[in-house]
């Protein structure tokens, strides 16, 4: 909206949103991203898609040869149905950039990780706003969160945003299902580990004609990951499944080690780790 990955400068660049320029800068006019010393504008809008599909926006002007999706993907219900609308107007190899946020160091701390089920599921239905289930598992489940004190281990139970989250999350989720309310929500939540695990999956399955390219896990001190999805759609399922990268889920799907400060500190947790095998 207002911090792209991409600058217009860096070549043929669109930008698409859900909304018009004016419409967003209305909707944030007075929000600390965009105003005040440190803010930046609202960047001019090319394509909006608040009535129409990528490709309708885009018209002749598509397949493009690459997408920049930057904290989208976790507020769609249906991912795997997103991603084939984005694939139908990109390029053979072209690619999808995503920066995910990592739920360890989010207001989805509390949540598990979203699983295969959940996404073949939501797909199957055609979801086009956040299931109840959703709703309830986000609104009731939201954290207080200091990613600074999550990466240094002095935070392991934070609270909740706001008193009443469990009757608050029954009657949005009621409203979603009474009444096919919209509510803003992350539909799927993931690890740098748990998203390789599911999206494997749903490539093997052939729900996807892509496959992953690259991850480049959470560093220090961080929220998000950033995946690239290379579109292959001439290869098979089990072929684009078998690149899917690797990573060590001591490290990618649990809580960070904590920092060694002074020699006390490194002594404990090495007498930590010959006894239980872990500093955890």
């Amino acid at each position: 909206m207002n911090r792209p990955l991409i600058r217009r400068e860096d070549g043929e660049v669109l930008y698409a949103d859900h909304r018009s320029t004016e419409d967003l800068r209305a909707k944030y006019a007075g929000h600390s991203s965009v105003v005040g010393a440190q803010a930046q504008p609202i960047v001019d809008v090319d394509l909006v898609l608040e009535h129409q599909s990528l490709a309708e926006s885009l018209g002749p002007r598509a397949p493009v040869d690459y997408i920049v999706a930057s904290h989208v993907m976790e507020h769609i219900p249906d991912p795997l149905g997103w991603l084939n609308d984005l694939a139908a107007v990109l390029r053979e190899d072209g690619v999808i950039f995503l920066a995910v946020p990592d739920k360890r160091f989010t207001f989805d701390f509390h949540r598990k990780p979203s699983t295969t089920a959940d996404l073949v599921g939501h797909h199957l239905t055609g979801a086009t706003i956040a299931s109840p289930i959703q709703v309830f598992d986000y609104v009731s489940r939201v954290a207080e969160v200091d990613a600074a004190a999550v990466w240094a281990g002095t935070e392991r139970a934070p609270g909740p945003i706001f008193e009443g989250q469990l009757s608050r999350a029954l009657a949005d989720a009621r409203s979603v299902a009474e009444h096919g309310s919209y509510v803003d929500t992350h539909c799927t939540v993931y690890t740098p580990v748990s998203f390789l695990a599911v999206f494997r999956d749903v490539i093997e399955l052939g729900l996807i004609p892509f496959e992953i390219a690259r991850i480049e896990p959470t560093q220090r001190n961080t929220i998000e990951f950033y995946v690239t999805l290379r579109k292959r759609s001439a290869a098979s399922p089990a072929e684009r499944a078998a690149v899917t990268p690797r990573l060590d889920p001591s490290h990618h799907d649990a809580w960070p080690d904590v920092p060694v400060r002074g020699f006390g500190r490194r002594l404990t947790l090495a007498l930590r780790m010959l006894r239980k095998g872990s500093i955890r």
